[in-house]
């Protein structure tokens, strides 16, 4: 079983397309690798063979998981790019998948997205700070773009957002106080 994996992950690595794998290879590969858990549970690793067969346990875990990795990567590109893929060289496990990601696929793109309906601007309440140090610009919780600020420079800008400057350290708040104007004369 070790060639046959070692085979496939080869194989795998230098081409562009998923390589053709039985339908059972994974199930096959999983059976191969319990057994050596089994085996290596039992036997004595400071001897020669019971090295070996942790050794072996380890490549063959790192070989599958690569090999999985590989396949994966290369059937959500294929999927990306509109492309088609060859159910024959697929294991049993990967046509479950992708038939699940297909279902998934589809019923993400009959959903209805939910719109707000469209109403006049909120009202966003504003807080003035001082800056402590320079940052540079930010886009506020009102989706409007605000700076950048060099330290000691002073702005306003959503409550939330100066909140957490505030907490960061970056800037401090300014109190700002209604001023009576006395009648013109």
């Amino acid at each position: 079983m070790y060639s046959d994996l070692y085979k496939a992950w080869k194989s795998e690595k230098t081409s562009q397309e998923p390589r053709a794998l039985s339908s059972d290879f994974y199930t096959k590969t999983e059976a191969y690798l319990s057994g050596l858990e089994q085996e290596t549970t039992s036997i004595d690793d400071r001897t020669v063979k019971g090295r070996i067969a942790l050794r072996e346990k380890e490549v063959i875990t790192r070989l599958l998981r690569e090999l999985k990795e590989t396949r994966l990567r290369k059937l959500v590109g294929i999927i990306q790019n509109g492309g088609t893929i060859n159910d024959a060289n697929l294991t049993e496990e990967e046509r479950k998948l992708l038939k699940e990601f297909d279902n998934s696929l589809q019923a993400f793109r009959h959903t209805k997205v939910e719109t707000k309906p469209s109403t006049p601007e909120e009202i966003v309440e504003l807080s003035v700070v001082r800056f402590l140090q320079d940052i540079p610009e930010i886009v506020g919780t009102d989706l409007r773009i605000y700076g950048p600020y060099k330290k000691e420079d002073v702005g306003s800008l959503p409550d939330q957002n100066a909140k957490a400057l505030i907490i960061q350290g970056v800037a401090k708040e300014i109190e700002v106080r209604e001023v009576a104007r006395s009648p013109k004369k």
